[in-house]
């Protein structure tokens, strides 16, 4: 049963992704069927419950590890569609894209301040500061070492920086150090918060356990959640 399982569930994922890019990414989709932020993020959100149901059933620790990796694919994804593709210009090689890059620490947030309205500030900093919390949190549930803010600096850092410049590249936004400020220090205080209180390892347990379910339960559960991933994602596509 739980190679009949495992076979379901990989086909699902691959039928899945492929008909994600398929509406966001080829030929501008997004708008023929209204890909918005909400239905991409929940797109994704029911892909990692599925998997995360089919780790329960599997109950093995290699499972869990895996699942961990596509969690942070699909933060990936998600992250670079909502940055690069939904309700963004077309995206294109931008010749002059040094031109957009803004590199004075504070100079976009302080204009925003003596020009702009409370709303967008708020929204500004708010959306910078959690953009990469997600993904902060995965690499935690992922390996206990990046628990530690330097190790995981390593990877958010210059995931960061790679956004920013490829932004300015591609003309879908721009290179702002201000942004780079946010993301840094959003993620910073997330990890210090969830790692000073123990959270964290708390959460990770959650990740890692199939709460001595009965066979019989963990397969009607996901069952269950393989028809509504089938059914979402059919639906994505009545325009």
């Amino acid at each position: 049963m739980k190679n009949k399982i495992s076979i379901i569930e990989k086909c699902i994922l691959i039928i899945s992704i492929i008909s994600y890019c398929y509406l966001v990414f080829w030929k501008r989709n997004q708008y023929i069927y209204n890909m918005s932020y909400l239905k991409c993020i929940l797109f994704m959100i029911l892909l990692s419950l599925f998997i995360y149901i089919y780790g329960i059933v599997q109950n093995k620790e290699k499972t869990y590890k895996s699942n961990t990796i596509l969690y942070i694919l699909f933060f990936a994804i998600i992250l670079f569609s909502i940055t690069f593709y939904i309700g963004r210009p077309e995206t294109r090689y931008y010749k002059g894209w040094w031109k957009l890059l803004q590199y004075k620490p504070f100079y976009t947030i302080m204009s925003q301040f003596r020009y702009g309205n409370r709303f967008s500030i708020i929204k500004n900093i708010i959306g910078n500061s959690i953009m990469l919390m997600p993904l902060s949190f995965l690499l935690m549930i992922r390996d206990k070492k990046y628990n530690n803010v330097l190790k995981q600096s390593l990877i958010i850092l210059p995931t960061i920086i790679i956004i920013e410049f490829l932004q300015a590249i591609t003309r879908t936004g721009s290179f702002d150090i201000d942004d780079i400020i946010l993301n840094y220090i959003g993620t910073v205080l997330f990890t210090f918060l969830i790692t000073r209180f123990n959270i964290i390892d708390k959460i990770r347990n959650v990740f890692y356990n199939d709460f001595k379910l009965k066979d019989k339960i963990k397969y009607t559960m996901f069952y269950t959640y393989l028809a509504i991933v089938i059914i979402f994602n059919f639906s994505l596509f009545i325009k």
